[in-house]
């Protein structure tokens, strides 16, 4: 027998409210949201990117984000960034074209602490959660992490950055101030209320480095595709705290 909310589901899938219904689920569900945003980054891409634009993939994984910067700009060589040690080496067999780096990205130069999800390491990072998910199996390695102004060379022309690196990104803008400040570029970030207090950073403090440091505007990826204006300070706070949204963009 139906458990109710199994019912309820299958009501659902064979109502004329269906496809309305998959079309929410896919935008509000952590898996449907990411899948979303991916989408998003693709087209941001295609209407940013010329053949030869230079990428940096901050947090690369494996390489998913990556592949398409290399499509989309196939005669740039690009910049892929990631400490996980397996995961470094898969993306130096599968994207020998690319320049991958076994590195975190911050503020300074060092060895550090890393909190590998064994069993998940798209929720690995430089800090401990709390919200991690209840089977996740956390092992301590040591990983090297560089400021981004240290790698990327002074005569190279960035056009479009990717950060995923589950709340450390503020480290990775202030690391890279003066590739950000000289070139410019549009850059997709993640960032959200869950992540960003474990490194005690607050929305405005990202908005008001973007803004006034770089000379960058902020929004999301889906305001800028439809023409919208950037945020205020006060628009992306409230975005920040108050949607649903975690990843966004910067951009001149």
């Amino acid at each position: 027998m139906y458990k109710p909310i199994n019912r309820l589901k299958s009501i659902i899938k064979k109502s004329p409210l269906s496809p309305l219904a998959k079309k929410i689920y896919r935008n509000f569900s952590p898996h449907g949201k990411n899948e979303l945003y991916d989408r998003q980054i693709v087209e941001v891409m295609r209407r940013c990117l010329k053949n030869d634009s230079v990428c940096v993939d901050i947090g690369a994984h494996t390489g998913t984000i990556l592949k398409h910067m290399i499509d989309l700009a196939p005669n740039a060589t690009h910049f892929a960034f990631e400490p996980i040690p397996h995961l470094a080496n898969f993306l130096q067999t599968n994207f020998p074209q690319t320049r991958v780096y076994e590195l975190a990205l911050s503020d300074e130069s060092k060895e550090v602490e890393f909190n590998l999800v064994t069993n998940d390491p798209a929720y690995s990072g430089l800090r401990k959660r709390n919200f991690l998910p209840e089977d996740a199996k956390i092992e301590k390695i040591l990983v090297r992490t560089e400021k981004l102004d240290n790698i990327i060379p002074s005569n190279v022309s960035i056009s479009f950055i990717k950060i995923d690196v589950e709340g450390a990104e503020y480290l990775a803008f202030q690391g890279g101030i003066e590739t950000l400040k000289r070139n410019r570029p549009t850059i997709v970030f993640e960032s959200g209320k869950k992540s960003a207090p474990y490194y005690n950073v607050t929305p405005e403090k990202i908005f008001n480095f973007l803004k006034n440091e770089c000379e960058l505007q902020v929004s999301t990826m889906k305001r800028w595709l439809e023409n919208k204006h950037s945020f205020s300070k006060e628009e992306f706070c409230l975005s920040f705290n108050k949607t649903k949204d975690f990843v966004f963009m910067a951009y001149s």
